[in-house]
């Protein structure tokens, strides 16, 4: 069984695999983690379930969760029914004959690319973006909020040679600081991204979680010790940290360490970042990342201060569903680790056509133009891999 699975899934191909992948229905996820070069492919013989579980439950997967699907935590949970790494294949061994045989059946009889989904093609101009920013900037000085993320998206048509393996491969590239990933869920279409912003990263050492925020263009020659921030981009940033803080202290957990912030890069852009990390050698803390997970999505970095107001305020202002953007997504369990990261940088495939995500933290200090310069300069991260 295993030799066949390496014949029909032809280990060295893996464009044709993905495009078979999609065209059969079966989700599978692709991912390579920061500052490493190893890649993993895991695909799923059964369909993806929405789960409750605490995440120490789940055997070895992938989750993704959406943007508005919160409180309870529910991911979408993809199993590693089948592991490809390097040249190898790796069944679990709770997976039958009966279950493999009818996956190489369906993948033996797709001859051409197909499309599932219809292209969504829709028009989100600079001049709306920026009057919604004006008005969310007023709503801010009238108090009801202190911060709000408001994002947009540009479809762009793209090539029939278009290939997903070929763009995870290029931002792999250019972001080996990133987590670089490829997903697929049977009616959700492909999502592609190399996000800068882990959300939680759990194993039996220690917790992790980052605030990031603030964006600026890296110049050329520029060292990263030489970048200047202002007022706005600081504040905008200590109010994520903030929210961080704030979530320990709701769960009365107060011995944990701060680390910045600092300046880190991410390809042409550049971002202010500071870690938090819990040791377990000094404090044991059961099921710490299912609480902060439930705490901290969806991040202030992706919504907003307060949360619950700024989330209302984007359903009403943005007016398209952000679905899998910024949502989190990323491995459960892998050698006892569990590794999220809010989905950001990212595009969604359908079709023909790429839909590519932006958003920008709108504080009273916003100025609309600018808030949409830096939108365009994320977008732009994505678009120059097509």
């Amino acid at each position: 069984m295993k030799d066949q699975l390496e014949i029909s899934l032809r280990l060295k191909y893996r464009k044709d695999l993905i495009e078979k992948l999609e065209a059969s229905g079966h989700a599978f996820a692709v991912w390579r983690m920061p500052e490493t070069d190893q890649v993993r492919f895991i695909i799923s013989l059964r369909s993806p379930i929405q789960t409750r579980k605490n995440l120490s439950e789940l055997s070895k997967g992938f989750v993704l969760n959406l943007y508005n699907d919160n409180h309870p935590i529910s991911p979408l949970y993809i199993p590693a029914d089948i592991e490809l790494i390097d040249d190898e294949v790796r069944i679990d061994p709770r997976i039958s004959s009966s279950m493999v045989e009818p996956f190489l059946n369906k993948l033996s009889n797709i001859r051409k690319r197909t499309h599932k989904y219809p292209s969504l093609i829709r028009e989100n101009t600079r001049n709306t973006y920026e009057s919604k920013i004006r008005l969310t900037v007023d709503n801010i000085r009238d108090g009801w909020f202190e911060k709000v993320v408001l994002s947009r998206f540009e479809d762009i048509k793209l090539s029939d040679d278009f290939s997903p393996w070929t763009f995870f491969e290029r931002i792999c590239k250019v972001y080996p600081n990133a987590f670089c990933s490829i997903s697929h869920l049977p009616g959700k279409g492909i999502w592609i991204g190399a996000s800068p912003e882990l959300l939680i990263a759990d194993n039996n050492n220690r917790f992790q979680t980052i605030a990031l925020a603030g964006t600026k263009l890296m110049e050329k020659n520029r060292k990263l010790k030489e970048m200047a921030w202002t007022h706005k981009e600081i504040e905008e940033q200590a109010l994520v940290s903030r929210h961080i803080v704030n979530c320990f202290k709701k769960i009365r957990l107060r011995k944990f360490h701060e680390y910045g912030p600092k300046t880190i890069n991410f390809g042409l852009l550049a971002h202010l970042k500071t870690e938090f990390e819990v040791d377990y050698h000094e404090v044991r803390f059961d099921h710490l990342a299912d609480q902060m997970l439930e705490l901290l999505h969806p991040t202030s970095a992706v919504c907003g201060m307060p949360v619950g107001n700024a989330k209302s305020w984007i359903n009403e202002m943005e007016e398209y569903d952000r679905e899998f953007y910024a949502g989190f997504l990323g491995p459960v369990n892998y050698h006892e680790s569990t590794d999220l990261f809010v989905n950001l940088r990212c595009i969604k495939v359908q079709n023909n056509t790429a839909r590519v995500y932006a958003g920008a933290g709108i504080t009273e200090e916003s100025i609309p133009h600018k808030e949409r310069k830096e939108t365009e300069m994320k977008i732009q991260a994505m678009k120059q891999f097509l």
